[in-house]
């Protein structure tokens, strides 16, 4: 919990300095405010998460192994795909009906600004946010959500509840109606998938996957019918 404490509190003051960067850059207003607000979020995220985590190994003399049981295994693909693949077929149908329930009673809410920037962008922008929010973006939240959280609840006793509270927070975080059923369902088959492997690589590659078929969905224009 004090690594999480941590965490959270360098997300806080890198927020503050990347918001100080990009207003000193005068981005408001720019073609471009929408990469550098999600550039700036995304290194927010994960520059404290990654770095300060691997300073808490360090300092107690254990590696990511010893921590979360990191090491390169068949299953850990097996499974990491597997969740991803699964919590998609389910998840996607889900979010299109509540988008179209929502749709049909006037509350449907806009794409989100991260879709609608896919569609419209450069290549090189896209590029660097889709290698951002694919790999080391699902490694920090992995290393908080499954990695810290869930552990702490399942070593309380309580693991039914520690995935449930950490899936549906993860539902929650993402900020957007429609996604909420979906991420919460992807949330509960990433705690699984550690909780069956003890490998928190299995979390990394299954939600990476699940970030890459999002992206592909959204460049293609798929996705700003979500």
């Amino acid at each position: 919990m004090a690594l999480f404490a941590g965490v959270l509190i360098l997300l806080v003051g890198f927020g503050v300095i990347f918001g100080v960067i990009t207003s000193s850059m005068g981005v408001a207003g720019r073609p471009d405010a929408t990469f550098w607000r999600l550039l700036t979020g995304l290194l927010s995220l994960q520059i404290p998460a990654i770095a300060l985590t691997h300073g808490f190994l360090f300092v107690h003399d254990k590696g990511w192994r010893d921590g979360f049981g990191i090491q390169w295994s068949t299953n850990a693909w097996k499974f990491g795909i597997g969740i991803a693949v699964a919590a998609v077929v389910v998840g996607y149908p889900i979010e299109f009906a509540t988008f179209e329930i929502l749709r049909r009673f006037g509350e449907a809410p806009e794409p989100q600004a991260a879709v609608r920037f896919l569609v419209e962008a450069p290549g090189w922008q896209r590029t660097i946010i889709g290698f951002l929010a694919i790999v080391p973006a699902a490694i920090a939240e992995e290393i908080l959500f499954r990695g810290i959280l869930y552990p702490v609840g399942r070593d309380l006793g309580h693991p039914r509840l520690a995935l449930l509270g950490t899936a549906l927070l993860f539902g929650a975080i993402h900020f957007h109606g429609p996604a909420f059923i979906p991420l919460t369902i992807l949330g509960a088959g990433l705690a699984w998938g550690y909780a069956r492997t003890g490998n928190l690589l299995t979390a990394f590659i299954a939600h990476g996957t699940y970030n890459a078929i999002g992206f592909a969905v959204a460049i293609s224009g798929l996705g700003s019918k979500l």
